[in-house]
């Protein structure tokens, strides 16, 4: 369930987004920056165990999203726009910042400088909800849809185009 609004809400706020078709992601953050006044980085991470795999981190004078990058391409776009429909929602999510996240992602910035630090499991249900809601909305309108996964073997490809016609994802 949407909070107030609902995906009434998120519709009007995607149709007054710029989404470029075919979709690009450094075209589509770009004006973001415009709209925004203010740069948004966008920046691939490795993460692990205990680690977001999409981190929308705010200092005073730039937005950075970090964006897992041990996932397909189609994925780890997901994963930024999840984290930049945070960012265009207004999300505050907790007011607690990992010092040795931003260390580790972001060593030459002053932890003092960090203003907003918000990961997956920092927001709350309904934030998270909201923020998938709008990055499937953006995603859909983009036109841009997951490539088929590629055989790995005779049997393999079998099984992976039986999935992707269960799913929708393939012929």
């Amino acid at each position: 369930m949407l909070g107030a609004g609902g995906k009434g809400r998120h519709a009007d706020l995607v149709r007054e987004l710029d989404i470029p078709a075919p979709f690009d992601l450094g075209e589509f953050v770009a004006g973001l920056e415009r709209q925004r006044h203010r740069p948004i980085r966008l920046c691939p991470f490795s993460s692990g165990p205990g680690i977001p795999c999409g981190l929308w981190i705010g200092t005073a004078n730039a937005d950075y999203i970090y964006h897992e990058q041990g996932t397909t391409p189609y994925h780890q776009t997901h994963i930024a726009l999840h984290e930049l429909a945070h960012m265009l929602l207004n999300h505050r999510g907790a007011t607690q910042v990992w010092e040795k996240l931003v260390n580790l992602l972001m060593p030459d910035v002053d932890p003092q400088l960090v203003q907003l630090v918000l990961g997956r499991n920092m927001y709350t249900t309904q934030e998270e909800q909201d923020a998938e809601t709008l990055a499937l909305l953006i995603h859909e309108q983009s036109g841009d849809h997951p490539q088929p996964l590629p055989p790995a073997g005779p049997m393999t490809g079998a099984f992976v185009r039986l999935l992707q016609r269960a799913w929708g994802g393939g012929s």
